[in-house]
């Protein structure tokens, strides 16, 4: 009884340190500009603290040393920050690529109570509403990619807390009282369209529409195997060959003129993407690092590569990529039977899997605080089994 109190604080500790991670990083970048331009720059850092003591508070060091998983993380880690020196590049990069290893590793470990998934979906489904009432986007500094970005991630947990206050009161009072509330969740998704379509943020409407749809599709489809597996497939491996089909397009922009929000899709990143290729060909095995410095004129030397997962590509090299997309693959289908097993972890998978859509045009799930909430998120689908 005493190694089982003893765990249950443990775990708590861990548990505690996630979220206090999450609380104080978004209240320093999503609240006011002036903030975010401050702390910006430690985010990265902050994240690794509370990850860090989030994986000791769950895992014991002799266990750890024995852990496959774990040490296959830190010869991904120590590979790559190899990389950065062998190609003279800043080492800071070593934190993004570490801390989401880190959250893949925790991924099937982080066991949140039923009170810490009611904060949880409360704390981050306020800042939809609260984004959407005070509209920041270009009028009060950030840009409007980004305030999709905090948009989409509290829209994810605002239509859970919608599911999860329909599952609740369907136990307490009948399906008859929980069909009204389906109307709650139909009006979260037309008004998520709406600011969105306002913020004219086009990887946030990729977010909106993954989601939408998977929610629509039947426990039923889930449970088949092929299907899960592309779903898992497309959202990871595709963010890759997505830049590639992009890049191709980039080539016939002048006769594929297509827009979204008032915009042509074709309007930039294939320019990026295909030198960053280009840059990436030359040294594949270490990639290309961070202190890379783009030709494009418009960007002014400025690197950023508009991709989670290609980002620790190019920038990590293949092998550190291999392990990520391994850890992340083998991840997502270890959740399948979690997911088949109620109507709340199947809306919880399916914002997993519409998380990695924004990531196919912006970093989102490999910065913080996006990336924590990633991580809060999959938790999520193994909390909800029991409803």
């Amino acid at each position: 009884m005493e190694i089982t109190t003893k765990n249950e604080k443990r775990i708590l500790a861990g548990n505690v340190s996630l979220m206090a991670a999450v609380f104080v990083l978004t209240t320093a970048q999503w609240h006011l500009f002036e903030w975010y331009q401050a702390t910006a720059p430690y985010g990265t850092i902050m994240a690794s603290i509370g990850l860090i003591i989030t994986l000791f508070c769950y895992m014991d060091i002799k266990e750890m040393i024995k852990d496959p998983a774990f040490l296959l993380m830190a010869g991904a880690d120590i590979i790559a920050l190899l990389n950065l020196f062998l190609i003279g590049s800043d080492k800071g990069a070593i934190l993004t690529v570490a801390d989401f290893l880190l959250i893949l590793y925790l991924a099937n470990k982080i066991k949140l109570s039923q009170k810490q998934v009611i904060i949880c979906m409360i704390y981050i489904g306020f800042f939809f509403v609260y984004w959407t009432v005070d509209v920041k986007g270009y009028f009060k500094g950030y840009n409007t990619n980004f305030g999709g970005l905090v948009l989409i991630s509290g829209l994810f947990f605002a239509v859970y807390a919608c599911e999860w206050l329909r599952t609740y009161v369907v136990q307490v009072k009948g399906k008859r009282n929980g069909k009204r509330l389906v109307l709650l969740t139909v009006w979260f998704f037309a008004w998520g369209y709406n600011i969105i379509a306002w913020y004219r943020s086009r990887c946030a409407l990729l977010g909106l529409i993954m989601f939408m749809i998977l929610i629509l599709i039947p426990l039923k489809v889930w449970k088949n195997k092929v299907f899960y597996l592309l779903v898992t497939l497309f959202t990871t491996v595709g963010a890759v060959l997505f830049s590639l089909l992009y890049v191709w397009l980039g080539v016939m922009k002048d006769t594929f003129r297509v827009q979204i929000f008032y915009k042509d899709i074709i309007s930039g990143r294939e320019e990026i993407w295909s030198e960053l290729w280009e840059a990436f060909i030359k040294q594949p095995v270490t990639g290309i690092g961070s202190s890379y410095e783009m030709k494009l004129d418009w960007l002014g030397g400025m690197f950023e590569v508009h991709n989670g997962l290609l980002d620790i590509l190019i920038v990590h090299g293949v092998a550190v990529f291999a392990v990520a997309i391994v850890f992340i693959v083998k991840r997502f289908l270890e959740l399948h039977e979690a997911t088949c097993s109620s109507h709340l972890s199947k809306c919880a998978m399916a914002g997993v899997f519409a998380m990695m859509m924004p990531a196919f045009m912006e970093n989102y799930i490999i910065v913080p605080p996006f990336s924590l909430i990633f991580l809060i998120l999959i938790s999520f689908v193994s909390a909800s089994r029991k409803y």
